[in-house]
């Protein structure tokens, strides 16, 4: 069962993830047509800091939907893994997004991970608000 500090936890993701997905929209190519998919992607490189098994890494933004995210990375991810994500990596206090992996798969570019938001886990909401460095011990 949720509690209150549980649901300002996915609140507070689920805000990161809208303003993120309002910028993605203003600034982004979308798809034309959404073929198989259920949710609108919008396209913009742009970088993200990726937060893998306690190791800070740099990635570049492959495409978003309101659901998850794909991203550039130098090394692979395994499927099933979560990461927490920094939408907008230049902000310091821009909290932390958690994703689990759904794929990683090599290109020439580097590693495309695709990932799903965890906007219904509140353990993980409230573990990524703790990675982000102005909001440390809230939870």
């Amino acid at each position: 069962m949720a509690t209150i500090v549980d649901l300002r936890a996915v609140d507070l993701i689920r805000t990161e993830i809208e303003r993120f997905a309002e910028a993605a929209r203003h600034r982004s190519e979308c798809d034309p047509v959404h073929r198989r998919r259920s949710r609108r992607r919008y396209h913009r490189s742009w970088p993200l800091a990726v937060l893998s098994n306690g190791v800070d890494m740099s990635a570049a933004l492959h495409n978003a939907s309101d659901e998850g995210i794909a991203f550039l990375s130098c090394g692979p991810i395994e499927p099933g893994s979560v990461v927490f994500l920094k939408l907008f990596c230049y902000d310091e206090s821009r909290l932390y997004v958690p994703a689990v992996v759904r794929h990683s798969t090599g290109t020439e570019h580097g590693y495309l991970i695709g990932c799903e938001f965890a906007l219904t886990d509140e353990t993980l909401c409230r573990e990524a608000i703790m990675k982000t460095p102005q909001t440390a011990g809230v939870y």
